[in-house]
C-alpha cells in the first residue's frame, strides 16, 4: 500500500504542471470560425484605421503556420479583429501561438497570445480536480499511517469521485485521451482501495466474533 501511495504521489506531481498550465488568451469551439478581437494602441493612443496597419500571425502547436502575417481589420476606437476559418483549426486541446503586429505613425508594437480549440468552446478549470486528487492522496496516506480500514475506504471513494469528475468535466487543458486514461486509472484504484479496505473490515469482524 505504501508503494502504491508513493506511486500515486509521483503521478500527481507529474500531472499538476500539465493541468495547471497557463490558460489560453482565446478559447474557441471546434467546428466554428474563430473570431480574434483585440485592442490596438500605440503609446496609449488608440489606432486610427486611416493611419494604422495591423497584421495577424497564428501557428499550430507544432509550429506550422496557420496564418502568416495577414492584414487585420482596424476599427475606430482601436479595436482590431481577424477571423480564422474553422477548417484551419483542427488541433484540439493544445495551445496555438499567435502574434499581432501594429504600426502607426512610425511606431511599431507587437503582442503575442495563445489560443485553444476545445469541444465545448470553454476552457476547463483544473482546480477542483487538483483538490479532489490531493484529498484522495492525503486520505489514503492518513489511512495507511493510522492503519484504519475505514479511512482507507473513504480514500477509495474519493478516488472514484475524482475519476468520475475528470471523466465528465475534463482536466484543465489536457487532451481527452489523457483525461480518460487518468479518469479510468483513478476509478480503478478507487475500487481496489475500497475492496481492500472492505476485506479488512470484514476480516476484522469475523475474527472478533470468533473470539
Amino acid at each position: 500500500m505504501k508503494k502504491t501511495f508513493l506511486l500515486m504521489l509521483g503521478i500527481l506531481f507529474i500531472v499538476i504542471p500539465l493541468v495547471a498550465a497557463t490558460d489560453p488568451d482565446y478559447t474557441f469551439k471546434f467546428g466554428e470560425d474563430a473570431h480574434f478581437i483585440a485592442s490596438c494602441d500605440v503609446n496609449g493612443v488608440p489606432c486610427d484605421p486611416s493611419t494604422a496597419s495591423c497584421n495577424f500571425t497564428l501557428r499550430e502547436p507544432n509550429g506550422t503556420y496557420v496564418i502568416n502575417f495577414q492584414p487585420m481589420t482596424v476599427n475606430y476606437g482601436g479595436d482590431i479583429n481577424y477571423t480564422v476559418d474553422n477548417n484551419l483549426l483542427t488541433t484540439i486541446g493544445e495551445l496555438y501561438n499567435g502574434k499581432i503586429n501594429c504600426v502607426q505613425g512610425g511606431e511599431n508594437k507587437t503582442a503575442t497570445f495563445t489560443a485553444m480549440i476545445t469541444p465545448t468552446g470553454q476552457n476547463r478549470s483544473s482546480s477542483l480536480f487538483l483538490i479532489l486528487g490531493l484529498a484522495s492522496l492525503i486520505t489514503l496516506g492518513l489511512g495507511m499511517w493510522l492503519e484504519n480500514e475505514y479511512v482507507g475506504f473513504i480514500s477509495g471513494a474519493l478516488f472514484i469521485v475524482t475519476g468520475v469528475y475528470s471523466m465528465i468535466y475534463g482536466i484543465g487543458n489536457l487532451a481527452d485521451l489523457y483525461t480518460r486514461a487518468i479518469a479510468f486509472s483513478s476509478i480503478g484504484l478507487g475500487f481496489i482501495f475500497e475492496m481492500a479496505a472492505g476485506y479488512k473490515v470484514v476480516e476484522s469482524i469475523l475474527i472478533n466474533r470468533a473470539y
